[in-house]
């Protein structure tokens, strides 16, 4: 087994634009979150994200808010955790698909992409010879035609059922 690389690692693999777009996924609605998900997602927030002039940052406007909770994305695993389990949780109808066309592609699944219960040891490093974005991508939306993802969606929420990030960052 490879050494484990800690989940804000991701970071290397995420545009900011795309960090700002999970985070804006995040809290669009947290209605859509299964209870126990819904407040533990709401209790890091209120316990982890200062949001000045607002003693419980969840009063904040959206995007103030959004703000404090990237700088804390980039560099604190364990807060990492939680935003990464509510978006995922958007997705979790095509597991199935996903899994299919990862296992298709010769991908394993890491002991920690379940849920991800230690933030500092969450990846390891390597995909299957000769796989790349653009094959995962492609073999996702073979497996699903109706699939409303982006590609960029796609290829995060691929890293996150395996566990595996790529050998080096790929465009």
């Amino acid at each position: 087994m490879s050494e484990l690389k800690p989940l804000h690692i991701i970071n290397v693999y995420i545009e900011t634009w795309f960090r700002q777009e999970i985070v804006d996924t995040v809290l669009e609605d947290f209605a859509v979150y299964p209870d126990e998900l819904r407040k533990k997602l709401v209790e890091t927030l209120k316990s982890e994200v200062k949001v000045s002039g607002f003693r419980n940052p969840l009063t904040a406007p959206k995007r103030m808010l959004s703000r404090e909770i990237e700088k804390r994305f980039e560099k604190d695993p364990h807060f990492i955790g939680i935003i990464i389990q509510a978006w995922m949780s958007h997705y979790e109808k095509y597991a199935g698909s996903f899994d299919q066309a990862l296992e298709g592609l010769n991908f394993q699944k890491s002991e920690q992409a379940k849920g991800y219960p230690d933030p500092m040891n969450a990846f390891e490093i390597g995909w299957p010879e000769g796989v790349n974005y653009p094959k995962v991508i492609e073999a996702v939306r073979s497996q699903d035609e109706n699939i409303e993802m982006t590609d960029d969606q796609i290829v995060l929420y691929g890293i996150l059922r395996t566990g595996y990030l790529p050998r080096g960052k790929e465009d």
